[in-house]
Order: C-alpha cells, then sequence, then structure tokens
C-alpha cells in the first residue's frame, strides 16, 4: 500500500500508527478462539457471563470512540491516544488477574476496561493530521491490511499462547503488546503541525442526522452489524463445539487452515466486487455462504468434519464481506459526510460484536443450535436488505 507518492514523514506516520492500531487488534483477536472454552470452567460461570465476557469490549467501544475522536479535536491527539492506550492496558491486566483467579465477573469487567480503550477514532484522525488528501485513502488501507495480518497471527497465536500459559496468559501478553506501543506513541510518532476537524474522515455531530436519514447507509450499517454480531457469536459457541473432538492446543490448525481458504476466496472476490462492478452481486453470494454455514452447524454440530467444515465456510464467506463493506458504505456517502457515515458504520460493527456475544451465551444455555438458528433468522433479514439496496452511483 505505500508507495513512492508518499512522503517520508507520511511513510513513518502510516507505518507507526498501522503498527500501534495492529498490536492492539492483535490483543483482541488473541482471546477470541479461547476465551469460551477456558471461562467456560470458571466456577460461578454461566453460558451467558461467558458470552458477556466475549462481546464485553465491543460496548464499551462503542460508546467511547466517538467521543475520543473529538475529544482529540480538542485536547490534542497524542494525550487521548495515550491515555486509552493505558486503560487498554490496565483492562488487559486486570482480565489477566480475573483469569488466574477464575473470576468471571472480574473478567467481564476487564473486558469492559478493554473496550474503553479504543483508539480507532484517534488513530484515524491523526493519519488525517499528517498525511495529503489525495494518498489519505492509501493511507487508511494500510492500516486496514495490519489489521487482517492481526486478524490471521491471533487466530493461530491464541490457540499456541493459551494451551502453554492459559487464558490468563494471553491476557498478559495482550497488555505487554499495548505496552509495546507506548513508546513509539511518546517519542515516535510525527506531532502534527496543526490539529484539523476532517469532514472526510472524522465524526461531525451536525451531520448526524443526515446520516441516519439515509436508507441505504442505514441498511449498510445494519449489515455491519450483522455481520460483526455473527463472527463474536460463532467464536462463542464453535470453539467449544470444537474442543469436543480436539485439543485447545491443536485448534489453531482449524484456524489456520480456514484463514488460508479465506485469504484465498478473499483476494478473487474483491477484485471481481470492485473491477467488475458487481459489489452487490458478490455480497448476495457472500451471505448466502454464511447462511449455509449456519445451517451446517445447526444440523451436524455433533460431527468433528462438518463442523471444521462449517468453520470454513463461515471465513470464507466472512472474508468476502469484510474487505467489500466499508467500500461500499463509502460510496453511499458525499465525501463531505464520510467521517460521520464510517463513525456510525464502526459503532454498529462494535455493538454488533457485543450483542453477539451476550446473546449468543444466552441462547447456547439453552442449546448451542438456537445460536445458529438466531444467526440465520438475522442474517435472512439482512440478505432482503441488501436485495433492496440502491446500486451506488459511480463518482465523476
Amino acid at each position: 500500500m505505500i508507495d513512492k507518492d508518499f512522503t517520508p514523514e507520511e511513510k513513518k506516520a502510516t507505518l507507526g500508527l498501522a503498527g500501534v492500531f495492529s498490536l492492539r487488534m492483535l490483543g483482541l483477536f488473541l482471546v477470541l478462539p479461547v476465551l469460551s472454552i477456558y471461562a467456560s470452567k470458571f466456577p460461578e460461570a454461566t453460558s451467558f457471563l461467558v458470552g458477556l465476557a466475549i462481546g464485553a469490549y465491543g460496548l464499551t467501544q462503542a460508546f467511547f470512540q466517538i467521543p475520543y475522536g473529538l475529544l482529540s479535536d480538542k485536547y490534542g491527539r497524542i494525550p487521548i491516544l495515550l491515555f486509552s492506550t493505558i486503560v487498554f492496558i490496565l483492562g488487559s491486566f486486570l482480565a489477566a488477574y480475573a483469569s488466574y483467579e477464575q473470576n468471571i465477573h472480574l473478567l467481564i469487567v476487564g473486558r469492559f476496561l478493554q473496550g474503553m480503550g479504543a483508539v480507532s477514532s484517534v488513530v484515524i484522525a491523526l493519519i488525517a493530521d499528517l498525511t495529503r488528501e489525495e494518498i489519505r485513502t492509501r493511507a487508511m488501507a494500510t492500516i486496514g491490511a495490519s489489521i487482517g495480518m492481526a486478524f490471521a497471527f491471533g487466530m493461530v497465536l491464541g490457540p499456541w499462547i493459551a494451551s502453554h500459559f492459559g487464558l490468563g496468559g494471553v491476557f498478559v501478553f495482550t497488555g505487554i503488546l499495548a505496552l509495546i506501543s507506548v513508546p513509539y506513541i511518546l517519542w515516535g510518532i510525527p506531532r502534527p503541525k496543526q490539529i484539523i476537524h476532517h469532514e472526510d474522515a472524522e465524526f461531525t455531530s451536525s451531520y448526524l442526522g443526515t446520516v441516519l436519514r439515509d436508507k441505504n447507509l442505514l441498511k449498510m450499517d445494519f449489515g455491519m452489524f450483522t455481520l460483526h454480531m455473527g463472527l463474536t457469536a460463532m467464536f462463542t459457541v464453535s470453539p467449544i463445539i470444537l474442543s469436543k473432538f480436539i485439543d485447545v492446543s491443536n485448534i489453531w490448525k482449524i484456524y489456520l487452515v480456514m484463514f488460508l481458504v479465506g485469504l484465498t476466496i478473499m483476494v478473487p472476490s474483491t477484485i471481481i466486487a470492485e473491477k467488475k462492478g458487481l459489489i452487490k452481486e458478490v455480497k448476495v453470494i457472500a451471505i448466502i455462504i454464511l447462511l449455509l454455514s449456519f445451517g451446517l452447524f445447526a444440523e451436524f454440530e455433533n460431527s468433528f468434519v462438518l463442523s471444521v467444515l462449517a468453520v470454513i465456510i463461515y471465513f470464507s464467506g466472512f472474508m468476502m464481506l469484510e474487505p467489500i463493506m466499508p467500500s461500499l458504505m463509502s460510496k453511499y456517502a458525499p465525501k463531505h459526510l464520510k467521517g460521520t457515515a464510517s463513525g456510525v458504520f464502526n459503532t454498529a460493527q462494535f455493538l454488533g460484536a457485543f450483542v453477539g456475544g451476550a446473546v449468543a451465551g444466552f441462547l447456547m444455555g439453552i442449546s448451542e443450535k438456537l445460536v445458529f438458528l438466531f444467526l440465520g433468522v438475522i442474517t435472512v433479514l439482512w440478505l432482503l436488505l441488501v436485495l433492496t439496496l440502491d446500486i451506488p452511483k459511480k463518482k465523476a
């Protein structure tokens, strides 16, 4: 993503902030494949509390990401970025302590604190301050690519760390990753010459009503909510299903295959969607793939081979959708509304993560099959909304 059009200062800022953000996201992704397996064994744990622990960070992240961006306009990017990082570190170490003590309630508090360490809006604002408008999209894409890599490493490293050091070890490692970024935040990040509110990258409160009245943007928000609700729900229930057949130390092998297959499908599907102008068609196919995976899980949750197949199919659909969703959303938003539309879109994503964990945990206490039936119903509704989306107008 970084090319000769970037100045040395822009390159340094983009790569540095991508590193800070990816380290944070890696810490969050590390626990996804293993949290439900370990937390479900805590003395006072219930399925609902386990699901709440998985999704808790999404609720506070949804509430704090926009305010942090606005506060960074007033008090400066670096102070808010540093503050949120410290909060995340505290939340990580509290979650580690709770894991060693096997205290599910304290673990939930730690996860809420992790979510309070939201940095996405501040990082985006800082990138906007430090890059020219003509290369800003590529700088954002670099950060997006780094998050994808963090997800891949998280899926593989999380189970390995947990098998050697327990769930507490995963959270300690998460806290250490965030600590590593502190010196760079203090001394490495270039300071912008001036802090400017960028409407194309940041949330602007006066535009909120306009964004919320746009039917296409609302459909996109519901879609992002549903996609990440499904992701968190899947990582609430699928690790427990897989752990019935395979030791947790070997689960990473399944997730590695899952990621490689998903990546192989993602690249050509994204090219077809963007270059051939078939973004809506690719989206419909990907949602149908998600529905297929839910059906497989609901019918064959007691079969190891078919459960693994369901995980791989699910993630293939997810990887087809994840890169094109923000792209499609931006096509519906005029330039001056992009920052606000993106803020609402990201808030919907984080809320989806919270609801996915909490609802999946609650339903899992009744029947694992109910989780997939619930996801199927909501995803069918999403599919119907996608079919009614207007084709985005091409920019002149």
